[in-house]
């Protein structure tokens, strides 16, 4: 196990310099993050799986995430008991995340920051995992394919994986904000993400992504 930025951990910020999960796969001679990423990536060369733990500002419960899909990261979701998995596509993906540079990543995102239960919850699916645990749980398969802008600071109406309907209003703030199409919102409520009210995800079926 490995903490991914000590440093800002330390001093209780998201990150010194720039964000490490936009910063791989990072520069020697580079700010802080930028040689964090570059020391992370030749501590983990070696592995079979990496597993990148995110929490969040957001309510959501936990999911993973992966780019690139392929039958070794939905077995490693398996094995983790993971009921709901998000794909994100290499047009939304920056690909300066950990993931993006590894053979077989997935992001664990959990949250919200500083809750106990998450720590539970994580270190239960990784011993799942650990252990040769296959869930017969049923893993629901989201694919981001928007990103809804937004102004910060707004009130939302809707809530992370619960079912939008075009028309239906999302968010109010200085004007109010109606869905453009039905979609299933994740990570509403993300500090982090400047002016973007939330991803829009749909639900697909494995063959979809034959």
């Amino acid at each position: 196990v490995f903490i991914g930025n000590p440093l800002a951990i330390e001093n209780k910020k998201r990150f010194m310099d720039t964000d490490l999960n936009r910063a791989f796969p990072g520069k020697e001679d580079g700010n802080y993050e930028e040689k964090r990423a570059v020391f992370l990536l030749d501590k983990i060369k070696d592995f079979k799986c990496v597993i990148d733990i995110h929490s969040s500002s957001g309510n959501m419960e936990l999911f993973g995430i992966i780019t690139k899909p392929n039958d070794e990261k939905m077995e490693l979701a398996k094995k983790l008991g993971l009921k709901k998995l998000v794909i994100m596509p290499s047009s939304f993906a920056s690909g300066g995340a950990l993931i993006d540079h590894v053979g077989c990543g997935m992001s664990l995102e959990i949250g919200p920051h500083e809750k106990k239960e998450n720590v539970d919850e994580v270190i239960k699916a990784i011993n799942n995992s650990s252990n040769g645990f296959k869930s017969d749980v049923k893993t629901e398969i989201y694919e981001v394919f928007d990103m809804i802008k937004g102004e910060e600071n707004v009130e939302m109406f809707i809530k992370n994986f619960e079912f939008v309907k075009k028309g239906d209003l999302s968010a109010r703030g200085e004007k109010e904000y109606y869905a453009e199409f039905d979609f299933y919102p994740i990570f509403v409520g993300e500090k982090a993400y400047k002016g973007i009210l939330c991803l829009a995800t749909k639900i697909i079926n494995l063959s979809d992504l034959q």
